[in-house]
């Protein structure tokens, strides 16, 4: 069977608590450019989630040539809130690679004290195409997580 023609890479989605101080948060600390942020016809958004009743403010940012889509769900349907860990099916997190580790962290936690890291210091990769970097990840309040990388020294 031959492989779908993917033609580009487009967006990664996320579903957040709020979108507003996630929004900020990309702006103010990650220098994200804020694109767009409306709702969306309700209708469309129980065809595309299959889910009766609900409702959506989108979010569209950018970094670099990447773009970034940023959901609140609300209306009526029930919502649940899931908070996988690292090592938990469904798990996601961004991947940025910065000039320094350590004062992106600084930067992060002075931000917002509900802002926390997955361990109290960097690691230094010590195998594979990685090696010789740099990483720590942050958790945001409702869950998103961001790892930190620099490039070999």
């Amino acid at each position: 069977m031959k492989a779908i023609d993917v033609k580009k890479y487009y967006h990664t989605g996320i579903v957040v608590a709020d979108v507003d101080w996630t929004v900020a948060f990309l702006h103010d600390v990650l220098g994200f450019e804020l694109l767009d942020k409306s709702p969306r016809e309700p209708k469309n958004q129980e065809f595309v989630t299959g889910v009766q009743g609900i409702e959506v403010m989108i979010a569209y940012m950018k970094i670099d040539d990447q773009l970034f889509e940023i959901s609140q769900y609300g209306g009526r349907a029930a919502l649940q809130h899931c908070r996988p860990r690292m090592v938990d099916v469904g798990h996601y997190h961004l991947c940025l690679m910065v000039d320094d580790v350590d004062q992106a962290v600084k930067k992060c936690l002075a931000y917002d004290e509900r802002i926390t890291t997955l361990s109290p210091t960097p690691l230094v990769v010590d195998s594979g195409p990685n090696r010789g970097n740099k990483v720590i990840v942050v958790a945001l309040p409702d869950g998103m997580m961001i790892e930190f990388t620099n490039t070999r020294s």
